[in-house]
């Protein structure tokens, strides 16, 4: 085996996670470990690190975290010990968890994508399609890095506040470097400079594109959009929240899907709706909720499920397993099988509907209820039959309706936490999602709505200033 080509396969192999079900994380590591001189002497090579990074993106712990520590799930009485810390809000830095692990995971993600970019310029393309493909990867490892930056923000930074200490922006790879955190503007600074810039290469196409028989796999000008878009909502532009959705809609080429091909999405029989997936040949994702044995970790909370109206909803015979007996339900269904096999299923980064909830949330704080109330409803009429459109006769009322149909519409996708954090939300639960009253209500004000950092980065860099409480 060429040996650039095997260095490059230890360092995907190196990205992939032990899953949630058996509470393990990966750990920072040194990433100069690897020498970009002899990793990296050809846009081959640049395009196989380009695969190592996307290969080490954590999508199941934002979808695992955003569910466990919100209202989306409940613990089943088959839980062996998966993910409860997480679920009653007991973080120990020292444990690490789920909670700890997207700082290691995605700063590993970080890691590579700077010893990569680094390395660019010094790789000559032999002509002006490899050029053309060297310049598209350079965009997509610069949206990654943004990417990855605010997936750590917003979790271990809360609510957006300028001044308030955000978490360190990091451009290179250096083992020895030791970075402070920044206040929350400058790190939204840059990851907005590197979405702006990667949006900017000419060479990175517009709208998804279908990649072989794995679907739609890499970003595009589009995906961008829909990033800048989310990044709006966090800040509460809302702005650009609505300009950078309606990017997104327009140049992806997507529409609402509808019926059966709605349902497919997520056997990854169809690739409507989808701007951005993450491949996965493993049983990562279906293996959150149920393991192969079929023991049952996390069900879906009475809470979630009595948002939807089951009989004409889709929604609710698709996201959820219906128990044959009763009008109730065991599981989550939405990452349940595909045609590769049971729990072998693709993590949904993005999808259009979101950006018609981003628009419709940004149209309402604008005040603009009539095409807020059209966004809606097109995208209610696309998973109700039957529907009638709703008018919305004040702001208030249009915000509180959008965002329970976040929470139905983008359920167990990784959302549910940034809509509480964003909106400085306090996160309750009924009293039959859990067993103690301990675990059922978590103001926006507890220190436990901002993450612990790993007590390993801790102790590693003297200038890390721990979040309080911890």
């Amino acid at each position: 085996m060429n040996m650039r080509i095997k260095h490059m396969t230890l360092v995907l192999a190196a990205a992939v996670f032990a899953f949630p079900s058996c509470e393990k994380r990966i750990v920072l590591l040194p990433t100069d470990s690897i020498n970009q001189a002899n990793a990296f002497q050809t846009v081959t090579d640049l395009e196989q690190g380009l695969y190592a990074a996307y290969g080490s993106w954590s999508g199941e712990n934002t979808m695992y975290i955003n569910a466990i520590v919100t209202d989306e799930t409940k613990i089943s009485n088959e839980n062996r010990g998966q993910g409860q810390f997480e679920f009653k809000w007991q973080y120990v830095p020292a444990q690490g968890g789920s909670a700890a692990g997207g700082w290691s995971s995605f700063y590993y993600t970080i890691g590579l994508v700077n010893k990569e970019l680094a390395a660019m310029d010094n790789v000559k393309p032999s002509n002006n399609t490899e050029n053309a493909l060297k310049e598209r990867i350079r965009a997509e490892l610069l949206a990654i890095r943004g990417i990855a930056h605010f997936e750590i923000l917003y979790r271990f930074s809360g609510r957006y506040n300028p001044s308030a200490p955000g978490i360190p922006y990091t451009t290179t790879s250096d083992i020895g470097a030791r970075p402070a955190r920044q206040p929350q503007s400058n790190v939204l600074a840059g990851i907005e400079a590197d979405l702006s810039a990667a949006k900017a290469i000419a060479a990175l196409p517009t709208a998804p594109t279908v990649t072989g028989t794995a679907g739609t796999i890499r970003i595009t000008k589009a995906t961008i959009a829909g990033f800048q878009a989310r990044v709006a909502l966090y800040k509460g532009d809302w702005t650009n929240a609505a300009a950078f959705a309606t990017e997104a809609i327009t140049t992806s080429g997507k529409t609402l899907a509808t019926g059966a091909t709605f349902s497919a999405i997520w056997t990854d029989d169809s690739e409507a709706e989808v701007l951005l997936k993450l491949r996965r040949t493993g049983t990562s994702v279906g293996t959150l909720w149920q393991d192969n044995n079929g023991d049952v970790f996390f069900e879906p909370s009475d809470k979630i499920k009595s948002l939807f109206n089951r009989t004409t909803d889709r929604r609710f015979r698709t996201y959820f397993l219906i128990q044959p007996t009763a009008q109730d339900t065991c599981l989550v269904n939405k990452f349940f099988s595909s045609a590769r096999g049971p729990k072998i299923v693709d993590v949904k980064v993005m999808r259009i509907s979101e950006m018609y909830l981003i628009r419709a949330e940004a149209r309402a704080e604008l005040n603009d209820l009539t095409n807020a109330a059209a966004d809606f409803n097109l995208l209610r009429t696309n998973r109700i039959t039957p529907y009638t459109n709703n008018i919305f006769p004040s702001k208030t009322d249009a915000i509180n309706a959008i965002y329970a149909e976040r929470a139905r519409e983008l359920c167990y996708e990784g959302f549910r936490y940034f809509d509480h954090v964003r909106r400085g939300l306090d996160i309750t639960r009924p009293a039959t999602d859990v067993q103690s009253s301990a675990w059922q209500n978590l103001p926006a004000s507890d220190f436990r709505r901002l993450f612990p950092i790993p007590q390993s980065s801790m102790l590693s860099n003297p200038n890390m200033v721990q979040n309080p409480g911890y």
